[in-house]
């Protein structure tokens, strides 16, 4: 196997490990070991680190959900004076430009500190038998899993190439090189993680005074992402089955009145599986997506969301909620065209957290459970698939999907995939469903990204290249 140097950088009780030239990495959540994990509520903060770390901008907090994921799943589009800047190389999926390649190298070094914050206070847990642990355990596993599979939607192939070479998967806190995994070898540890982690935290005590209790993994969020998972890998029958399992948690889909307010940066309320505090999340969605004026940073959003959401077919009692709750139109004083934005899904335009709100984003939401539920189920039960999938789209205002509508693969396929896309615009998820369909995307200006590896697979960082990694 090849051996890819992960290098983490941490300032622990009595050493400084030296940065080297491949990853420089400062992790939080690991300073002064030996103090740190001398009781319960060192473990607490611990993982409160790595919540944090994970809210960070160049993962959740920004480029895995509302950015760069995002602008490469060709949502959005920019033509402020037709110059070529880096937005629109991310657009043009031009991985391996000079203006592009930092941020998919940021990406990867931040997840993978992250994941070495974790596997720092996993490999603490032994020789402690506080009442906690077994929940800051199975806390912990899931994180590492949830973030190695990221990786591994967009740095290896799909499932099917489950022999190829993939990313390494990281079990230990430690500056030594690490072997890459194939696909599948990759997979099997996540769901081997993410098993153990649903076992913990289904049999561990109530953690008291952590609320709101979506910002920390609980059973109900293990098991929505082994459903997740589950279904990525083509199994089925376990997607389906942790799919009922997180459904058992206290979720429920808001009323229509509420859809404007789901989102706006903040935590999903009842919606909300699992999701992450990050305090300037909504005011810097304000600045990418509805600045004061027009600038070449700016996402606009694709012409095609209106045929995405169908708006052609809308009357008074069939209208998508969330087409009426995401978008607005603007006119910018110095141009008569006017421009869409992606707007009131996320900005608030008081900059006042409402009360009862967490600003940040959603990592797993109620829908996403019903679309797996409806995909597990098909090809043995479609009047199954399509009760599930219609769970979701009567709650967005919509007339339920007919029959006829899915009676073949490709058409099932086809309205889950526009479900997808309406619900989970601005969440990171919509790039990784191309990928895993193996379908091409629509670009801007004409183009259209056919399912290769130049459109799906992204780059290892330039040193680990650089060091014979390919």
């Amino acid at each position: 196997m090849e051996r890819i140097p992960i290098r983490i950088t941490a300032l622990l009780a009595m050493t400084t490990l030296a940065a080297c030239d491949f990853l420089d990495i400062d992790t939080p959540g690991i300073v002064n070991r030996d103090k740190m994990f001398e009781n319960e509520q060192g473990f607490i903060d611990a993982m409160n680190g790595v919540y944090a770390s994970m809210a960070d901008a160049d993962l959740y907090g920004e480029q895995l959900s509302f950015g760069f994921v995002d602008e490469i799943a060709q949502l959005y589009y920019n033509d402020y004076e037709a110059n070529e800047t880096t937005l629109t190389k991310t657009f043009d999926l031009r991985y391996r430009d000079e203006d592009v390649r930092p941020q998919i190298d940021a990406i990867w070094s931040k997840a993978y500190n992250t994941i070495a914050s974790a596997n720092s206070v996993l490999d603490n847990i032994s020789g402690h038998d506080f009442a906690i642990l077994p929940r800051i355990r199975g806390e912990a596993l899931t994180v590492r899993a949830f973030l190695h599979f990221d990786l591994l939607r967009l740095f290896a192939p799909n499932i099917e190439r489950g022999d190829e070479q993939a990313i390494p998967y990281v079990e230990h806190f430690s500056i030594s090189p690490v072997e890459r995994s194939t696909v599948r070898e990759v997979y099997e540890r996540i769901v081997a993680d993410l098993t153990e982690a649903y076992g913990l935290l289904r049999d561990a005590q109530p953690a008291s005074g952590r609320t709101p209790e979506e910002l920390y993994v609980s059973q109900y969020a293990a098991a929505a992402l082994l459903a997740r998972v589950c279904n990525w890998g083509g199994d089925h029958e376990t997607a389906e089955r942790y799919a009922l399992e997180a459904l058992k948690g206290p979720f429920a889909f808001i009323r229509e009145e509420q859809i404007k307010n789901l989102f706006l940066g903040y935590t999903a309320r009842t919606e909300c599986i699992w999701g992450l505090h990050a305090p300037d999340m909504y005011l810097d969605v304000r600045s990418r997506l509805y600045p004061t004026r027009l600038t070449d940073e700016l996402d606009m959003v694709r012409d095609n969301y209106q045929t995405i959401f169908r708006v052609s077919s809308f009357t008074s009692t069939n209208n998508d909620y969330r087409y009426q709750s995401y978008f607005t139109r603007t006119e910018w004083e110095h141009s008569v065209v006017l421009l869409t934005k992606f707007y009131d899904k996320y900005y608030d335009e008081e900059q006042i957290v409402p009360s009862g709100r967490i600003p940040g984003p959603n990592l797993v939401r109620l829908p996403e459970l019903y679309y797996i539920l409806a995909e597990s189920v098909y090809d043995r039960d479609p009047a199954a698939a399509l009760e599930y999938l219609n769970t979701v789209v009567t709650a967005r205002g919509l007339h339920p999907i007919e029959a006829a509508d899915i009676a073949t693969p490709a058409s099932f396929r086809e309205e889950l995939l526009n479900e997808i896309m309406k619900e989970f615009w601005g969440e990171g998820q919509i790039f990784a469903t191309y990928k895993r369909f193996n379908l091409p995307m629509e670009g801007v200006n004409g183009k259209e990204h056919p399912a290769t590896d130049d459109t799906y697979l992204l780059p290892l960082p330039e040193s680990e290249e650089s060091a014979g990694i390919d």
